[in-house]
């Protein structure tokens, strides 16, 4: 009797394992996971291939809970952080290296928030007033508004004619304390015929030119924080000796006073900056 026993339970695990096995194979968790079992749901990436990089869902997103493939989309999976971007990026890409130092890492702005995750990034800023400028300064003017707004005062670089671009200037992945120039260096890149040293120099312009000129825009002359000759005179007062009569100014020193100080960003042989 024990051996029809024993004989019977075996037919039985025979016959049990061919369907458990066919029931296992046939569970999505237990599939392998490829683009084609991604795309079944998300069809709205099925065009997404940037690069040979880019065309392998499973190299930025791990499924971290099978409920996510059985239950439709239920169930957490894991996005891309920055940190998985420069998994690739950061080795083959020197511009990158800085990002932990950067100025965006410290506001905690993610790669996506800029470039976008399955597609570039469509700007919410795009307009026929920018339709001249470069994809780049237009993602920057998403959030930095108040700069965009300088962009559109009557003196201001040329970004949205598209002859500069923020990055121009900007560096979206380093810092103040990765770049290797000062603020006026970045000036001095197109604007050279500044540059010191000079015999007589204004101290001003050799410790920042940000003191006179806004670099993005201003409604005054020559990207100037205030108009003159009000720009001069917070560090400049009229005296009686050189600029007025009875401590009253004539009218040319309350127009220009570059009229006369031509030379305001240096000179080799006028200590008065006039020429």
């Amino acid at each position: 009797m024990r051996s029809v026993c024993k004989t019977m339970i075996a037919w039985l695990v025979l016959a049990i394992l061919p369907v458990a096995a066919m029931a296992q194979a046939s569970r999505p968790e237990a599939q392998a996971i490829d683009n084609n079992v991604c795309k079944t749901c998300h069809v709205a990436h099925e065009g997404h291939k940037v690069n040979t990089y880019h065309n392998d869902c499973s190299a930025c997103h791990s499924v971290i809970d099978p409920k996510h493939l059985v239950e439709g989309g239920k169930g957490k999976i894991k996005f891309p952080a920055s940190e998985n971007c420069l998994a690739c990026h950061q080795n083959n890409d020197h511009k990158r290296v800085n990002w932990a130092f950067s100025s965006h890492k410290q506001a905690e702005v993610e790669c996506r928030d800029c470039h976008g995750t399955h597609s570039p990034k469509q700007s919410k800023q795009f307009n026929l007033a920018l339709w001249k400028a470069d994809r780049k300064s237009i993602a920057c003017m998403d959030c930095h508004q108040d700069v965009a707004a300088r962009l559109n005062m009557p003196s201001h670089h040329p970004v949205k004619e598209g002859a500069l671009s923020c990055v121009s200037c900007h560096d979206p992945h380093g810092g103040k304390q990765t770049s290797l120039m000062n603020k006026n260096d970045q000036c001095y890149k197109c604007h050279q015929a500044i540059r010191g040293p000079k015999v007589f120099e204004h101290a001003p312009v050799v410790e920042d030119c940000t003191i006179c000129h806004n670099p993005h825009g201003s409604p005054n002359r020559r990207l100037l924080q205030i108009a003159q000759p009000m720009q001069c005179l917070q560090c400049h007062s009229i005296t009686n000796n050189r600029h007025a009569t009875a401590s009253v100014p004539n009218g040319a020193q309350l127009r220009n006073c570059t009229n006369c100080h031509g030379a305001i960003h240096g000179s080799h042989i006028d200590a008065r900056l006039k020429h």
